[in-house]
């Protein structure tokens, strides 16, 4: 009996107290992922949904946390006693950063709002695909979705390529200039031409001394063309012109033809040429040819003079050819009725030569002159009288030769035969009409 008295007690003080006690508040929280709960930095546990009782009218701090995502802290007013409340939260992950990279800068844009330039780092939210485009001036647009679910950091590495073909351009030899479309392009073979628009094109190689390069050729947008090209030397021109005309031209020992000669399919380099033309020495001289190149070379040739070596009866006579004396013959000695060797130099030809002499009848020879040769001529030339003198003893007809002083006149009566005749003597004298 005492027991039950004793234990009837204890209830009953217990029942005061609880009903001394304030009536706790409700409070649930829910999240949209399993994360960790804080109360008053008190740790409630991990998950995504707790039914919390907090003693009313007092403040409330909540946080809820997990790696990967933006940690939430929220302050909730104090509330009544009994009050229930909720409270949602709504995790975001952390923003992921990215690097960006390109091959040249570029512009990145993000829902068409630019985000930077490369090579630059950029924190994207990490709840649905991220769609970027990338610009570079001379490059086509490249388009690319970043899908960061996993939250992981990412590198990526952006190959733009040309909005123009490029090609790269040689040749044997190098140093061609490089004309694209008619238009130089200020380059020499090897070089790379780029920023080249897509579609055909003409493209030129010129090297002096070489032959024209025109080559057509295709190319489209981000492609690069090589192109190599051999060089075809082009042959030399040679101009060759004598003074006289008409030599044989040689070259290099071939016969080539009469000047004045062009010719245009020799080697370029040196070469010989060499003239021959009668009458005139032979002209040799070395020459160096270009390329594509005409040359002109002039050769005034050397004449080269024969001899004619004359002797003549009588010893004293003129020599024409033409209207133009060349020559007078003298006595081989004083009294002498031949002449001396006389020489005359003239040009290689055929000669024709007139011979005269008081007395004599003109003696016309036509003679052969060669080069650096001598021909020789002999020559006795007719007796003709030109003064007749009539004396008691008789008629005599000779060359006058002279009258002297006295009186007395000197014939030639026979070549080389002299006589006088005295004035007392001479009947008559007159010259014989020609």
């Amino acid at each position: 009996m005492r027991l039950s008295l004793a234990f009837a007690a204890c209830c009953a003080a217990a029942l005061w107290a609880q009903a001394q006690e304030p009536v706790k508040a409700r409070l649930r929280v829910t999240s949209n992922v399993p994360a960790t709960l804080s109360l008053n930095h008190a740790v409630q546990g991990k998950g995504e949904n707790w039914e919390l009782a907090v003693a009313p009218d007092e403040p409330v701090l909540l946080r809820l946390a997990e790696p990967g995502y933006e940690p939430q802290w929220r302050s909730v007013a104090p509330m009544g006693p009994g009050e229930r409340r909720l409270e949602a939260f709504r995790l975001e992950r952390e923003p992921i950063p990215v690097l960006f990279r390109a091959n040249v800068p570029a512009k990145v844009l993000l829902d068409g709002a630019e985000i930077g330039v490369t090579p630059f780092c950029h924190l994207f939210a990490a709840s649905k695909p991220c769609r970027i485009v990338v610009r570079a001036d001379g490059f086509q647009e490249l388009v690319q979705t970043l899908q960061l679910s996993d939250g992981r950091p990412r590198v990526v590495d952006l190959r733009l390529l040309s909005d123009s073909g490029t090609i790269l351009v040689d040749s044997e030899p190098a140093g061609a200039e490089v004309y694209l479309n008619g238009v130089s392009r200020k380059q020499r073979t090897p070089c790379t031409l780029e920023r080249i628009r897509d579609g055909r094109h003409r493209l030129e190689l010129r090297l002096d001394g070489y032959r024209r390069v025109e080559h057509d050729f295709a190319v489209a947008a981000g492609e690069t063309v090589p192109l190599e090209f051999t060089l075809e030397r082009l042959p030399a021109g040679l101009n060759v012109s004598t003074i006289p005309a008409g030599a044989r031209i040689y070259v290099d020992g071939v016969y080539r033809g009469l000047s004045d000669l062009n010719l245009s399919d020799l080697p370029p380099g040196a070469h010989t040429l060499r003239t021959e033309l009668p009458g005139y020495g032979d002209e040799s001289r070395t020459i160096r040819l270009d390329a594509g190149a005409t040359h002109a070379e002039e050769f005034r040739l050397r004449l080269v003079f024969g001899k004619v070596a004359v002797w003549t009866q009588p010893a004293v006579v003129a020599i024409y050819e033409g209207s133009r004396k060349v020559a007078t013959t003298a006595p081989a000695k004083e009294g002498a009725y031949s002449s001396a060797r006389t020489e005359l130099s003239l040009p290689p030809s055929e000669h024709v030569l007139t011979f005269r002499a008081p007395g004599y009848r003109d003696e016309t020879r036509t003679v052969s002159v060669q080069a650096d040769r001598t021909a020789e001529l002999k020559l006795q030339m007719v007796f003709e009288p030109n003064f007749e003198i009539v004396t008691r003893n008789g008629t005599y007809r000779g060359l006058f030769v002279k009258q002297t002083a006295e009186g007395h006149i000197i014939l030639e009566i026979k070549p080389g035969a002299h006589r006088t005749f005295s004035e007392s003597e001479i009947v008559k004298g007159r010259f014989l009409v020609q």
